[in-house]
């Protein structure tokens, strides 16, 4: 259960208990209640002596985070978005993209969607002709209107904008949250010691462990994760069920809609600023399925963290209703006993804060692996630190980052007040956008009947929309900054797509037919006779057909027997490349042309990651013959575990599948001399070729040109391995076994 527990918590990022629960959200509940936000330096803070003492509006302050709380996280995410929206075990905006964009076909080009049914790699390989067409159909089942050009097009610009904008929304709370969980923390010392001024030094030494011990794994980490969330709920259950018993036993009248509808006629929609810290981390609930686990999470969510919270809330609300000058810190104050109870829950506060920011960064990564996986984002090295769990990944490049963006974070803000006052609004928005997907998810892919997603639509959106309003007003107080870093992350997501996708489109156009390169597979005038009074043993000439042979090639030079030297080499594509019966890669195409010269068997090799751990040797490699005498494709398959690799064993293992070759010794393996091609294009922008006068393309072509050669190109290079899976001794062996062709690839 305390596995379980962690696990379920850890997801749900359970700051709430410690910060929604801390000064400022019981202070914003108030500053809404009264309208008084006259304070220039916090949107959330109020003078205590305009706090009504009517335990009505602090009912009204607990119906208002009940109800928010039961429908957002428990209606809303655990009982269907979870059901709906997870697709093969991952969460998130841009599981729900994919499982949208699978089943209508509009995924991005040259991208194996997870989940997607596919025929076998040998039964791909082994094809000689295209017999499949590129156009997709959509079943019979859809109706007219989902069939339409026009609305299958919004869709799918719809829905990649909505996983952009999702997964930039949870990246720019990943800066955020564990900010104000960790300044709100251990902003908790000045409670009891008014005098401690090294809470800002304090937090930013945390984080800075916290993002260290990313590398080591969240199921390294759980076993001190679970015992610690474990006795923090319990304690939230005993300091709430005492103080309801203490103070005021009648605080569970809050849960009656009643003093919620009652606060919002009297205080307006602004209120419902206030209780965003409650439902912070909703959206790592569902990004970090793929680590914890679906039902895991709905049992412990809906068994132990939603009971032990509300009780901590009844609680609150219950010392306030007698306690009401108790308004700017309610849970470090309202904790029954001395000191020594007060520095345990400090304790479990602050541990549990670090836990929750740990969901956090783990969507992060989540979200920024299977971005890449969908060639959304640069191919940053991923490390999967879980064998049972293919979700659980490690990306250094943005841990390191996210670390530097939360350190200047904290440090910009120095205090959780003013984290406070800048959060919300981009919880809010992300909440907006995941309902957008799911109710496209639900007329699309489930079928649904109409119904359905208009009643979703109806009992979750207006409040999401509340809620972003309502947030709104924290925009020149600092909320302006989540929305500034998640139009940065979403723009850059946005021209990354876009140049991707003009290079996979530079690299489908470029490829070069079989019959183009070698004449011989070209297709064969036959004549046909249709005259029956026709003789054909008449003296008629026929054009003669030149004769080619299997191995002549057409270079920039002519046509030219190809040349083969004793050797083997290994170009290496895109697994996608391999799967074309009837084309050859343009880097092929370059080396063929310029050389006419290669080595005397030749092998296209694709890598393929599989979802399984480890990949057995006997299934690792598969290798079919193509029409071309000496020309062969590959399929290296690797498991998510393991590193890739090739080296000499492997490479020899190759081999010995290659009836000429199969026949060496394993001496005269060894000695066989191996040559590695790689492509190594430089990607520049097409050349301005528009009128002077032309200002509008002018402009188009300058921030063309930015976006390609100064943001896409260096990018693009700094994320290739360039061979480094290839197994060298020593520099010499490097330079003599890896050749890079290279030119300049326009798009």
């Amino acid at each position: 259960m305390s596995h379980l527990s962690r696990k379920s918590i850890d997801s749900l990022n359970i700051e709430n208990a410690n910060e929604s629960i801390n000064d400022q959200n019981e202070q914003e509940y108030y500053s809404d209640i009264d309208g008084d936000n006259d304070d220039e330096e916090d949107v959330t803070s109020v003078d205590s002596s305009s706090i009504e003492e009517d335990e009505k509006d602090v009912y009204g302050a607990i119906s208002i985070i009940f109800y928010v709380f039961t429908f957002i996280v428990i209606f809303k995410y655990v009982l269907i978005v979870l059901f709906i929206g997870v697709n093969c075990n991952h969460g998130g905006q841009v599981a729900i993209f994919t499982k949208i964009a699978r089943h209508l076909g509009i995924g991005p080009r040259g991208v194996s969607l997870p989940g997607a049914a596919q025929a076998s790699d040998m039964q791909l390989l082994s094809r000689q002709d295209t017999t499949a067409s590129s156009v997709k159909s959509l079943q019979s089942r859809v109706e007219q209107i989902k069939q339409h050009p026009t609305m299958l097009s919004f869709v799918q610009y719809f829905i990649l904008g909505g996983c952009f904008l999702g997964s930039s929304l949870v990246m720019s709370d990943g800066l955020l949250t564990p900010t104000t969980s960790v300044l709100s923390a251990v902003g908790g010392i000045q409670v009891a010691v008014p005098s401690f001024k090294y809470v800002l030094l304090v937090s930013e030494i945390i984080l800075i462990v916290l993002f260290v011990a990313q590398q080591f794994g969240a199921s390294k980490l759980s076993f001190t994760f679970a015992p610690i969330i474990f006795i923090w709920m319990l304690g939230l259950i005993i300091c709430g069920i005492y103080n309801i018993a203490k103070h005021d036993p009648g605080i569970f009248a809050a849960l009656s809609p009643y003093y919620a509808i009652k606060l919002l006629k009297s205080g307006s929609i602004d209120i419902f600023a206030g209780v965003m810290l409650s439902i912070t981390g909703t959206e790592a609930l569902f990004s970090d399925v793929s680590i914890v686990g679906r039902l895991p999470i709905q049992l412990a969510t809906c068994c132990f963290v939603y009971p032990a919270l509300m009780l901590c809330y009844l609680g609150q609300g219950a010392y306030l209703s007698k306690h009401p000058e108790a308004y700017t810190n309610p849970f470090f104050l309202s904790l029954p006993g001395g000191s020594g109870i007060y520095w345990t829950m400090f304790v479990l506060a602050t541990l549990a804060t670090i836990i929750a920011s740990q969901a956090l960064i783990l969507s992060v990564f989540s979200i920024s692996s299977q971005l890449i996986n969908l060639d959304c984002f640069p191919k940053l090295k991923i490390i999967h630190l879980s064998s049972s769990q293919k979700g659980e990944v490690y990306v250094p490049v943005m841990n390191w980052l996210l670390m530097i963006g939360v350190v200047c974070t904290t440090a910009g803000f120095k205090n959780s007040n003013n984290v406070t006052a800048a959060y919300g609004l981009g919880i809010s928005l992300d909440l907006l956008v995941t309902s957008s997907l799911i109710i496209i998810c639900l007329f699309y892919v489930y079928n649904a009947n109409i119904i359905w997603p208009i009643l979703f639509f109806l009992i979750f959106v207006p409040l999401e929309a509340c809620l972003v309003v309502a947030n709104l007003k924290k925009v020149p107080h600092g909320a302006w900054f989540p929305l500034m870093m998640a139009a940065i992350f979403c723009t850059f997501l946005c021209v990354w797509r876009w140049a991707r996708s003009k290079k996979v489109d530079q690299e489908y156009e470029q490829r070069v037919k079989i019959p183009e390169l070698f004449p011989y597979f070209g297709i064969k005038s036959v004549t046909v006779n249709l005259n029956p009074l026709y003789n054909h043993n008449n003296n008629d000439e026929t054009p003669a057909l030149p004769s080619y042979t299997k191995n002549d090639v057409v270079t920039k030079f002519g046509t030219f027997p190809l040349a083969r030297y004793q050797g083997l080499g290994f170009m290496y594509v895109d697994s996608i490349l391999t799967n074309s019966p009837n084309t050859l890669p343009q880097l092929y195409g370059k080396l063929v042309g310029s050389f006419a010269s290669i080595p005397s068997e030749f092998v296209f090799v694709g890598i393929r990651v599989l979802s399984i751990p480890y990949v057995d040797q006997d299934e690792r490699i598969l290798l079919v013959p193509m029409k071309i005498p000496g020309h062969y494709k590959c399929v290296l398959r690797f498991g998510f575990m393991e590193d890739i690799r090739i080296d000499k064993a492997l490479g020899s293992r190759i081999m010995i599948r290659i009836p000429s070759l199969s026949v060496l010794t394993s001496e005269q393996l060894n000695n066989h001399p191996i040559i590695h091609f790689f492509e190594n294009d430089v990607i520049r922008c097409h050349e301005y070729s528009g009128g002077k006068r032309n200002y509008w393309k002018k402009v188009n072509y300058l921030v063309r040109k930015t976006v390609i050669n100064y943001i896409y190109s260096p990018i693009y290079s700094l994320t290739q391995d360039y061979g480094r899976f290839i197994e060298c001794e020593t520099e010499k062996d490097e330079r003599e076994k890896k050749l890079f062709i290279g030119g300049v690839a326009r798009i």
